[in-house]
């Protein structure tokens, strides 16, 4: 009886000492830091002329352990390539036949934004042309036996919407959509209404010329338009509006989700504000969005939908804001108070309905050029989008002021129209706090620049080479304070590097898009001509040490940094755009590498979605 009690009490024990070793086996390892290792500067023109990524990432563990991964960049696609059924980076028009330039097919050397979605049991990439016309290709890759493949391609069906313009950055939603910007620098409004001040007679030749056989933004994007949707009735005499077009209907957030039967759902969000949107990324409260403004005289802007956005909708409704800042210091960058001005309330139905009625802005405002003593006749003096001028909101038209002219709209209100060449955007849920990248600290951004800003709320020193801006937000995701925390350093014309730079090659130049990857790793990447060659850094959010991680060929810019995980395999996407095109200056404006640029092979030229290889999975589970 005894044995049979102690025998029973050992067999306990060895069950309970199994049961523990089990559990420590199956307790799942969470990554508590990571280490890319630097890439160096190119050292010859070979290496100008290659993409070069860290070699090793070290990854470590909360249980006291590390392991190290070899990388390697691999290409997925190049532009023009044959994938499955289709042709990636062919643009096409509006029934999805070839775009022709030059009497051959318009091979987009393009690609911004990606995202990498699961679907069921199938993966599916998005990838924007940041081209006018636009387009979001839309790619089903796989991967078997640790190769990540390509297998089919196809564009994405935008013609319910009459296409887009510009795709330039996205973010991914949490319930697996794409958000990306319509980057529409030159349908400005002031330019389409004859009884505005500042109209342009475009010839319509198809050539971006206007009347008078001059080349011009505006014309040009009107052009492409009219090439996409094969409409050859755009009346110059009433707002450059036809039966299809209308400069209203593009400046705006596209959502494309694939779904599980193989077709896609895709929305414009109108209600986002009509300006020159970058991107849009939505908070964890699933309602607040925040969308950026590129070019110069531009807002920061803040969307609250009415409910939770939890699955892909095409009516998106609820209030539009703009930012109002206060400085606080000029140092470093600057640091400023953040408020917001309430610009209306509004569901995209509402919107698309007043862009379908053909509306002009002398509908919505008088509108006239400031005197010769810079003073406005009439009107209250804004400066938005590098123009001042005199507006004055007409009776009734709040909402269509807010939502289509939100620029101007919020320029009356007394919102912040200053920053200049606003970029990326991306949520660091570790700190609850927004990074906003800056391209360059200039003209708008300085102090009463040309003297003539009515506000003058932002007053920094010029820096060509930019700088990233952390937005604290409080518990609503309300964005409450704003700071620099990475800045380029310039180089003068006597220092190291100048014969060859504009920017320090060991700080940031003209950073753009940016994506928040955890584990204290903030990517911040170039799209500039002041470094000889556009880089990727790692930015600890912790240590503020900087690491260098990928070196682009000459004249590429960094695009489509987005991340995933397929099984056991990590994924960090990063695109060649443009490469050999951009051609890099020294600080006293010459053009050291010109002879790269001038040599560049068509291979060379085309542009790439590319991947490092070798990154685990779990680093971002």
């Amino acid at each position: 009886m005894r044995l049979t009690f102690i025998s029973f009490g050992l067999l306990f024990l060895f069950f309970l000492l199994l049961m523990s070793l089990k559990d420590n086996n199956e307790r799942q390892k969470n990554v508590s830091a990571i280490f890319f290792s630097p890439v160096s500067l190119s050292k010859n023109d070979a290496e100008k002329q290659q993409m070069r990524i860290s070699e090793t990432l070290t990854v470590s563990y909360d249980d006291n352990t590390s392991r190290s991964y070899d990388l390697k960049y691999k290409v997925l696609a190049k532009m023009g390539d044959t994938i499955g059924s289709g042709k990636i980076g062919l643009m096409t028009n509006i029934n999805g036949d070839p775009i022709l330039k030059g009497g051959e097919e318009d091979i987009s050397d393009m690609p911004d934004g990606n995202s990498l979605i699961t679907v069921g049991s199938k993966h599916y990439l998005l990838t924007h042309m940041e081209e006018r016309p636009g387009m979001i290709s839309k790619t089903e890759v796989t991967v078997e036996e640790g190769v990540f493949k390509a297998v089919d391609t196809k564009a994405v069906d935008l013609s319910a919407m009459g296409g887009t313009i510009i795709n330039c950055a996205s973010s991914k939603t949490k319930y697996g959509s794409h958000l990306g910007g319509e980057e529409d620098y030159s349908l400005n409004s002031i330019f389409a209404d004859k009884n505005s001040p500042f109209y342009v007679d475009c010839a319509l030749d198809g050539r971006g010329n206007d009347a008078e056989g001059r080349a011009n933004y505006f014309c040009s994007y009107v052009d492409a338009m009219q090439k996409y949707l094969g409409d050859q009735n755009i009346d110059k005499d009433n707002g450059y509006n036809s039966d299809s077009f209308s400069p209203y209907n593009y400046g705006y957030i596209v959502e494309v989700q694939p779904q599980v039967d193989g077709s896609t759902k895709s929305a414009k969000h109108y209600v986002t504000g009509k300006y020159t949107p970058e991107l849009a990324t939505i908070m964890p409260d699933g309602k607040t969005v925040y969308m950026s403004d590129d070019g110069t005289a531009k807002g920061l802007w803040k969307f609250v939908s009415d409910a939770e956005i939890s699955e892909f909708k095409a009516d998106w409704e609820g209030t539009l804001y703009s930012a109002k800042v206060l400085q606080k210091s000029a140092e470093n960058g600057g640091a400023f108070d953040v408020s917001w001005i309430e610009l209306g309330h509004a569901k995209d139905s509402e919107i698309e309905a007043l862009i379908k009625s053909k509306m002009k802005i002398t509908d919505i405002f008088e509108i006239s050029k400031p005197e010769v003593n810079g003073n406005c006749a009439t009107g209250t003096k804004v400066y938005e989008d590098s123009t001042l001028e005199c507006l004055t909101l007409k009776e009734g038209q709040e909402k269509a002021a807010a939502f289509l002219e939100t620029r101007k709209y919020a320029a009356l209100k007394g919102a912040t129209i200053e920053f200049r060449k606003e970029e990326g955007l991306t949520y660091n849920a570790d700190k609850n706090v927004l990074y906003i990248s800056m391209s360059e600290i200039k003209k708008s951004m300085e102090d009463n620049y040309k003297g003539q800003e009515p506000v003058n709320d932002i007053r920094l020193e010029a820096n060509v080479c930019g700088a990233v801006y952390a937005l604290a937000l409080d518990s609503s995701y309300s964005g409450i304070s704003m700071k620099a925390v990475v800045i380029g350093q310039p180089l003068d014309v006597n220092e190291a590097y100048a014969d060859e730079w504009t920017c320090h090659p060991d700080g940031i130049s003209n950073p753009d898009n940016i994506t928040y990857i955890g584990h204290n790793t903030l990517l911040i990447s170039e799209d500039t001509n002041k470094h000889v060659n556009n880089m990727t850094w790692a930015y600890n959010t912790e240590t503020k040490m900087m690491t260098r991680i990928a070196s682009l060929p000459i004249g590429a810019e960094v695009t489509g940094v987005d991340t995933a995980a397929i099984g056991d395999k990590g994924i960090l996407l990063i695109n060649i755009q443009h490469p050999f095109q951009d051609n890099p200056q020294a600080v006293d404006g010459t053009y050291p590498n010109s002879a790269l640029i001038e040599a560049a092979t068509d291979d060379q030229l085309k542009a790439s979605i590319g991947y490092f290889d070798g990154l685990p999975s779990d680093m971002f589970k």
